[in-house]
């Protein structure tokens, strides 16, 4: 017993990529969903907000600056018109939006109205419950006059008298700036019938809508099933590649791939023999994925079915060249499992297979650029969710297409900078 714990200790010493697997993986995994979700429990998602100003209101104005000053919110205040705004939150420019129109003597409209896109429908929450606890800090006046004019008629209406007494308190409440303001414990402490009372004059005040408003309503019912329709099919498509482009480590332990190659040009022709492969493969696994979201899950692709197939082979290609680049660099079928275990769970929850990008440190969003997965999502997501135009997926398919094609050189490039290991 003795004996076989030592045979083993020792062979896991001697190869370090069952180490790093062993040690490092499960601690850079843990590393990075812990920088996304202790963040996201303390309400800090890093979404960033579109905010457009169509008021002259000064309460509102002052409102705004407030907002845009706040640690709690990454704002940016825009110049373009609200239809611009719904438009960049659709693209995925903002993670939602926020319009201020109106005034605060207005009875009826909102004052606030929240552009939610459906994928990153929590952006708005925690939006909307910042608005609402700065509203009660710095305008309660503002919030307990939506709440009289909702009581107002419950109680047969207000004298002249006691409606300018009660003008009176509330605009010295919004002087005040919040020095009356209700703290958040006792805030929790109203009754039922006051608390639902607050509510209707929250909803009053602010109006959340969709991204998609003018779009048909199936595509954006279905965006989560759009969103990660994607983020698998690229996560899958890597762990794919690279178990079964194991192979060509079999042809080189068995010295098929050395009989095969007997011109200069013969190496490229054989990675580029695999790589057609790969890409087929794979294809035909993304296919298949959005079959069953098709008629498991009622994702409708037909609306644009060339822009997703576009998506899906330049996915393909790039899973399948980067695939064989990362096993050129192994030379035993240990070392590419160890190393390419250890890429695509990386490379995976960097990339949004996992987690949702607007979810993460803004240091984590500009790696994750870096990643196939980023990509392959956005092309996805454009194309199904979007307005499916052509344009939408150019970028990613050609970012996505240009790693494929680069990765695939690498790997039909000399071995001289290959990593040694042992069988």
């Amino acid at each position: 017993m003795i004996t076989m714990f030592r045979v083993m200790g020792l062979g896991l010493l001697r190869d370090r990529g069952a180490m790093l697997l062993a040690f490092l993986l499960p601690s850079l995994v843990f590393a990075i969903f812990a920088t996304i979700f202790s963040d996201a429990a303390e309400g800090n998602l890093h979404a960033h907000i579109g905010l457009a100003l169509d008021t002259e209101d000064p309460s509102l104005v002052k409102f705004a600056e407030i907002l845009a000053a706040d640690d709690d919110l990454q704002l940016t205040l825009t110049a373009n018109s609200n239809d611009q705004l719904w438009r960049d939150v659709r693209d995925g420019a903002f993670d939602a939006g926020l319009i201020i129109h109106g005034s605060v003597k207005a009875e009826a409209e909102p004052l606030f109205i929240i552009i939610s896109e459906p994928s990153r429908r929590i952006a708005a929450l925690v939006l909307e419950g910042i608005i609402n606890q700065r509203l009660a800090a710095h305008l309660p006046g503002l919030v307990a006059r939506r709440q009289i004019k909702t009581v107002e008629p419950l109680i047969g209406g207000l004298s002249a008298g006691q409606a300018a007494r009660l003008e009176r308190r509330l605009q010295a409440m919004d002087t005040e700036s919040g020095a009356q303001a209700p703290r958040e414990e006792e805030q929790t402490a109203e009754p039922g019938a006051e608390r639902q009372t607050e509510r209707q004059a929250e909803i009053a005040l602010i109006q959340t809508e969709s991204a998609y408003r003018h779009q048909r309503k199936a595509v954006s019912d279905y965006s989560g099933v759009a969103y990660y329709a994607g983020a698998i099919s690229i996560l899958f498509l890597l762990l794919s590649a690279v178990n079964v482009g194991m192979v060509s480590l079999e042809e080189n332990r068995n010295g098929i791939s050395a009989r095969l190659l007997l011109s200069p040009a013969a190496r490229m022709r054989l990675m580029f023999g695999r790589w057609l492969f790969l890409l087929v493969l794979g294809f035909l696994q993304v296919v298949i994925i959005f079959t069953v979201a098709r008629v498991g899950f009622q994702l409708p692709v037909e609306h644009a079915l060339p822009q997703v197939l576009a998506v899906a082979l330049a996915a393909a290609a790039a899973s399948s060249g980067l695939a064989l680049f990362i096993l050129s660099l192994c030379r035993t079928v240990q070392q590419a499992n160890n190393f390419s275990s250890f890429f695509v769970l990386i490379v995976s929850a960097v990339g949004g297979s996992m987690v949702p990008r607007f979810m993460m440190p803004e240091w984590l969003q500009a790696v994750s650029l870096f990643t196939p997965n980023a990509w392959a999502i956005e092309g996805f997501y454009s194309a199904l969710v979007r307005d499916g135009s052509w344009p939408q997926v150019l970028m990613p398919c050609a970012l996505l297409g240009a790693l494929g094609l680069g990765c695939l050189l690498l790997a039909a490039a000399p071995r001289g900078g290959q990593c040694k290991g042992r069988d």
